[in-house]
């Protein structure tokens, strides 16, 4: 890396110049992109179409129809088990 005189900054007292660094510039390419990298990046900066809140609303109702569909389970075999016992 190549050293280079700097300019004088004024802060109330003169200060001699300081060493900055020159030569090698930023490239543009801070990490490799790969599927990982480019599917969080899009998932943070780009912009969807759909709305955000209809996700968690399918969910929350597939949840309710899944719990609906146990409790039913449940029944049929509480009714199950009171025919065989006889209750």
């Amino acid at each position: 890396m190549v050293l280079r005189e700097g300019m004088e900054m004024d802060l109330g007292v003169k200060m001699k110049s300081k060493l900055r660094p020159i030569g090698r510039k930023f490239d543009g390419k801070s990490r490799v992109s790969n599927d990982l990298y480019r599917k969080n990046y899009d998932e943070i900066f780009k912009k969807n179409s759909e709305d955000p809140f209809k996700k968690e609303q399918d969910e929350l109702k597939e949840s309710y129809e899944q719990s609906l569909r146990n409790k039913k389970e449940r029944e049929e075999l509480l009714k199950k088990i009171e025919e065989r016992n006889g209750f």
